[in-house]
């Protein structure tokens, strides 16, 4: 009986040194930049909120020295005026309320429905219907406002927020999109099984799909939110009596052709401001994945 020659272990080639310190030197340089690029993102991002913030706290002498980032004397006598000027400002408050929950929870609605049966149901001309959903977004709302007044004018909805919160009640381009793009990152099995217990497309939709879709609606309801919040072209176009005006109107009444209040101006802007920043803090987790999971779909 012939041994079997026993083979030999291969020889681990070593790691010379100067490479394991140029590779440990490169990763620290692009964490280092990545770090870098990111802090000056942030800064751009944080320092005219921090400025408006400080414009507020100032008195009327120093109200544009560029030693008074960090406002002495702090007074608060622009928050007190602000409520003095406008006198109304809570209904404003409740006014731009109204139109950003109303619009927020029916683009929410409408928009994960079509997406959700854009990529789960299968029907003729699906992706040229997706298409044409996505070439809305390439037409700008001011093209479209003057046959949209019209039809509002003749349905009595002037100076309502109805022409605002109707339309969004239909689903909107991006919305639907985003909610495709998270709906295909969900496995079909899921469905499958809900299938197999008896559940119909519906009750799969709000007891399967829905729960798991929940870091995108809150996503995609944070940036709703803030652009119905901030909103001022279409307010301004259809909300002409001052009784229905939203914030960003209010506000935008304070600046004069010849004067304008900016410690008042940078008061409101701050109390504005502040439910979005606070909402965010609190969600900033859950909204970051429902983005970064939106786009991992093919």
């Amino acid at each position: 009986m012939t041994a079997q020659p026993v083979a030999q272990p291969r020889p681990v080639p070593a790691v010379r040194p100067n490479a394991a310190r140029t590779g440990t030197t490169s990763g620290h340089l692009r964490t280092g930049t990545y770090h870098l690029v990111m802090t000056i993102l942030v800064l751009i991002y944080i320092v005219p909120v921090a400025w408006a913030a400080s414009m507020s706290l100032r008195t009327d002498q120093n109200m544009f020295s560029g030693s008074q980032f960090f406002p002495h004397p702090i007074t608060f006598e622009h928050y007190r005026n602000l409520f003095n000027i406008l006198p109304d400002f809570w209904r404003y408050l409740g006014n731009t309320a109204v139109i950003a929950v109303c619009g927020t929870a029916g683009t929410l609605v409408s928009s994960s429905l079509a997406g959700y049966a854009l990529a789960r149901f299968r029907f003729p001309g699906r992706n040229a219907f997706l298409l044409v959903i996505l070439l809305t977004l390439m037409v700008p709302a001011q093209v479209t406002i003057i046959p949209q007044y019209v039809i509002f004018r003749n349905l009595g909805w002037i100076d309502t927020p109805l022409p605002i919160i109707v339309p969004l009640l239909f689903g909107s381009a991006l919305p639907t999109f985003f909610f495709r793009q998270f709906f295909l990152t969900l496995p079909a099995d899921l469905e499958a099984a809900a299938t197999i217990d008896g559940a119909g497309r519906w009750r799969t939709f709000v007891s399967v799909m829905a729960p798991l879709a929940s870091p995108a609606y809150l996503a995609m309801g944070l940036l709703t939110f803030v652009q119905l919040w901030n909103s001022f072209f279409v307010n301004s176009i259809y909300l002409q009596d001052q009784n229905h005006w939203v914030l960003t109107q209010a506000l935008q009444s304070l600046i004069g052709r010849y004067n304008s209040q900016y410690g008042e101006i940078m008061a409101g802007v701050t109390l504005v401001s502040l439910p979005i920043i606070i909402v965010y803090a609190f969600l900033q987790r859950w909204i970051v994945r429902g983005i970064a999971f939106s786009g991992m779909a093919n």
